[in-house]
C-alpha cells in the first residue's frame, strides 16, 4: 500500500516544536488551530525489555472515525478471522491523524526528529469503568522498542487500546491483528485479555480542542 505524504502534518509539527519550548499549552493550541486536531494524547512509552521510560509518544487525532468506517473494520472480526484487518483500514487518503514516536539520539540532527506513523482509525467510548480511546495504523507501532526499530518501514496492522482511570490518566496496550477483539457491551474494538497484557504506554493525558 502506497502511503500518502506526511508533509502536510509534519511541517506544522516541526514549527510547533518551537512553541512547545516556550510553553506547552500555547504550542498545542496553535497546532490544533492550524490542523483542526480535536485531541492530542501525550504519554511515555515503556521499554519492552525493562520498566524504563522509552521516550515520549504523542497521538494527534483530526477526527473520530465514522460508524461506516467502524463497521468496515469490525467486519473481518465477525467470522472470527483477522487476516483482512489491514486491508479494511482503507486507502492512505483515509489518514485521520499521526502517532509521533521517539527519535534517535546520537545519530545526527535529522535522526533526532520524531518518527511519524499513520493513524487511519480512531474511536472513543465512555464506559462505567472510564473512557477508552482506540487508534489503529497500517504501520507497525513498536512502542517501547528501540527508536531504530521504530523507524523501519513495516506495513502491519497495529491497534492501540488506551484506557483512562478516574484521575484522567490513561494506560495504552498494543495489539496486532490476531489480538484484536470486539466487545459487544461497549460496541468497541479492543485488545483481547487487556488486563493480562503489558503496558506499552503510560501516563497518557488528553488535551482536547
Amino acid at each position: 500500500m502506497n502511503r500518502m505524504s506526511l508533509r502536510p502534518i509534519l511541517a506544522p509539527l516541526a514549527g510547533a516544536a518551537i512553541c512547545f519550548l516556550a510553553g506547552p499549552w500555547t504550542g498545542l493550541t496553535g497546532l490544533a488551530e492550524r490542523n483542526q486536531f480535536i485531541e492530542v494524547l501525550d504519554g511515555r512509552a515503556v521499554s519492552v525489555t525493562s520498566t524504563d521510560d522509552a521516550g515520549p509518544i504523542s497521538i494527534y487525532v483530526e477526527r473520530w472515525s465514522t460508524d461506516a468506517e467502524f463497521q468496515a473494520l469490525r467486519a473481518p472480526l465477525l467470522p472470527g478471522g483477522a487476516d483482512t484487518l489491514l486491508e479494511a483500514l482503507g486507502p492512505p487518503a483515509a489518514r485521520i491523524g499521526v502517532v509521533l514516536m521517539p527519535g534517535l539520539q546520537n545519530h545526527g540532527a535529522r535522526s533526532r526528529i520524531r518518527t511519524p506513523k499513520n493513524v487511519l482509525f480512531a474511536r472513543e467510548v465512555n464506559t462505567p469503568a472510564g473512557r477508552r480511546v482506540i487508534v489503529a495504523s497500517d504501520e507497525y507501532l513498536g512502542l517501547g522498542e528501540s527508536p531504530l526499530a521504530a523507524k523501519k518501514d513495516r506495513n502491519e496492522f497495529s491497534l492501540l487500546d488506551i484506557r483512562f482511570g478516574p484521575d484522567g490518566v490513561g494506560v495504552g496496550k498494543l495489539a496486532t491483528a490476531s489480538d484484536v477483539g470486539y466487545d459487544p457491551v461497549t460496541g468497541c474494538l479492543e485488545l483481547k485479555a487487556f488486563g493480562s497484557q503489558p503496558a506499552r504506554l503510560i501516563g497518557v493525558k488528553s488535551n482536547r480542542f
